[in-house]
C-alpha cells in the first residue's frame, strides 16, 4: 500500500506544498513580494495561495515536467484541494493570513538579505593564504607545458 495523507491522497503527490517546490520561494523569505503579474518576484500578496496548498506540480510539472503555476507565470489558485474553488474564491485576492505572514517576512527578510550580502562579499574574493601576488591565482598547476 502506498503511503496516504489524512485526506487519504498519495503522499508523493501530496506532501509538500506548492510552494516549497516553487521557482519564487526565495523572494517571499527575503520579503520581496510581486505587486503585479509581470514580475518575477513572490505572488502571495497578489492571490497566490502556494503556501498552504498541498501538490507537487512545482516540482513534477503538469506535462513532460513541464509547468507549475507559479513557475510558468500564474498563481496557484488552490485547484487540487478539498472545496476548491469555492474555498479559494475570489481568485487573484490575497489570501487570508497573507497581508500577516508577508510583513512579518518582509523584516525578517531584510535582516536575511542583509547577511547573505555580507556572506556573498567575502566568498567572491580569493582566500589570502592563496593569493599573496597582485595577479589571480587558482591554484591549478599544469604537469605538462603547452
Amino acid at each position: 500500500m502506498i503511503p496516504l495523507d489524512e485526506q487519504l491522497r498519495p503522499t508523493w503527490l501530496f506532501g509538500k506544498t506548492v510552494h516549497e517546490g516553487c521557482d519564487r520561494a526565495g523572494y517571499y523569505e527575503q520579503g520581496d513580494f510581486a505587486m503585479d503579474y509581470n514580475s518575477p518576484k513572490c505572488q502571495v500578496k497578489i492571490g497566490c495561495w502556494g503556501p498552504v496548498v498541498n501538490c507537487n506540480v512545482t516540482k513534477r510539472g503538469w506535462m513532460d515536467g513541464l509547468g507549475g503555476c507559479p513557475n510558468v507565470g500564474g498563481i496557484c489558485i488552490g485547484c487540487t484541494m478539498p472545496g476548491f474553488p469555492d474555498k479559494f474564491m475570489p481568485f487573484m485576492d490575497e489570501p487570508p493570513g497573507g497581508k500577516v505572514s508577508s510583513t512579518l517576512t518582509k523584516a525578517y527578510g531584510a535582516m536575511i538579505t542583509k547577511l547573505r550580502s555580507i556572506t556573498n562579499t567575502t566568498v567572491n574574493k580569493e582566500p589570502k593564504w592563496r593569493h599573496n601576488k597582485q595577479e589571480l591565482t587558482t591554484g591549478y598547476n599544469p604537469r605538462w607545458p603547452n
